[in-house]
């Protein structure tokens, strides 16, 4: 399965998407701030990224910006979690690669996306 990094500075919610990502199957790694996230990606170079939006030192989407002008994580497949972000909000510069779940989100509609994001970027890396 993937490694996730889940980013949310509201620690029940970080705790149930971390829970029901695993029950899947997933490795998660958890930070509660959108700088922690930044630099933990860049560790670990995860398959995937879920990040809130609202949160302190950088917001999901400043977060998803900087991670898009650096070559090593620029495909990264970048969930984003938001409860006022719109679609529109992710196309600067556009990515195939943002996939935006509006919060209140259902655990079935985020394992969904999640599994969206895998499967795009197994087909892109099939096809280099």
């Amino acid at each position: 399965m993937a490694t996730i990094i889940a980013a949310d500075d509201d620690p029940d919610l970080r705790a149930i998407v971390a829970a029901v990502l695993r029950r899947a199957g997933h490795t998660v790694r958890v930070e509660e701030d959108g700088a922690a996230a930044l630099a933990r990606v860049r560790a670990e170079q995860p398959d995937v990224l879920i990040i809130d939006n609202q949160m302190p030192h950088m917001t999901g989407l400043e977060v998803r910006n900087t991670l898009r002008l650096d070559p090593r994580t620029a495909d990264l497949p970048i969930v984003l979690a938001s409860g006022s972000l719109r679609p529109e909000e992710l196309n600067d510069p556009p990515s195939p690669r943002d996939y935006l779940v509006p919060k209140p989100f259902q655990s079935r509609q985020l394992l969904e996306t999640v599994e969206r994001a895998l499967a795009a970027a197994a087909v892109t890396v099939t096809r280099t």
